[in-house]
């Protein structure tokens, strides 16, 4: 298979070829590791401070054709000598246990997502984002970006709490994906802030023959509702 890669400093891109991987790497986009904690906490202070190091340590793929793409963690260089419990949550986290397929022409975005209680499936519209446009824009690795933003609502116990996401995407690599389950922007994300983590491009290869992209298959499909309904139950018999 040839493969054609383009590190993010290259000055041009051609696309003859629609199939593709994004190397992303994780970060956290607002720190919670704060001079007024480590005055107060310094040993939570360290805690954060570990968190962030090891989110740096993730790298996540984005695999992708015309018409599909999925994303999935692909690498994780964090070391087995750390603490297994902030290993596990920071890679949850990021969704680092899960894989998100998107698929354009049927309007499809299923979810793999591992839960306390179990695997899941869960499935909806792909196009479920109004995005808004800004009329800002930033060089990242080289390349012009725009920002694009929406505000997700998570609801719990009546209460509302908005989730604001921020998008730079690039014109320049005309494929409409992203990472986790965000995409339909006039270009790749280059760069996603979801609330406080965030994913930036490292790499971009282009492959001439197709990857195999696979709709992911393990678990019972859940509903929101009976997600919701499952976590209730598991904190009940805690």
């Amino acid at each position: 298979m040839k493969i054609f890669i383009f590190f993010i400093s290259a000055i041009s891109i051609t696309f003859a070829q629609n199939n593709g991987r994004v190397t992303y790497k994780s970060f956290f986009s607002e720190t919670e590791a704060t001079e007024e904690l480590k005055a107060n906490n310094r040993m939570l202070y360290q805690e954060k401070i570990d968190e962030e190091m090891m989110a740096k340590l993730l790298r996540f793929s984005l695999d992708f054709n015309k018409d599909e793409s999925i994303f999935y963690l692909s690498e994780s260089m964090i070391s087995d000598a750390e603490d297994v419990s902030t290993k596990k949550y920071v890679t949850s986290l990021f969704y680092g246990y899960d894989k998100i397929y998107i698929n354009k022409k049927e309007n499809l975005l299923v979810e793999e997502l591992h839960y306390n209680f179990g695997t899941i499936l869960k499935k909806r519209e792909a196009n479920f984002i109004n995005w808004e446009l800004k009329n800002e824009s930033k060089i990242i690795n080289g390349y012009l970006c725009y920002k694009a933003t929406y505000t997700y609502i998570q609801k719990w116990k009546g209460r509302e709490f908005p989730w604001k996401i921020v998008a730079w995407y690039c014109p320049e690599i005309p494929f409409n994906y992203g990472p986790i389950r965000y995409s339909g922007l006039p270009g790749m994300i280059f760069e996603l802030s979801e609330k406080n983590k965030g994913y930036i491009v490292e790499k971009i290869e282009f492959f001439n023959n197709p990857l195999s992209i696979q709709v992911p298959n393990e678990g019972e499909e859940f509903t929101d509702e009976e997600i919701k309904k499952r976590q209730s139950i598991i904190r009940e018999t805690n």
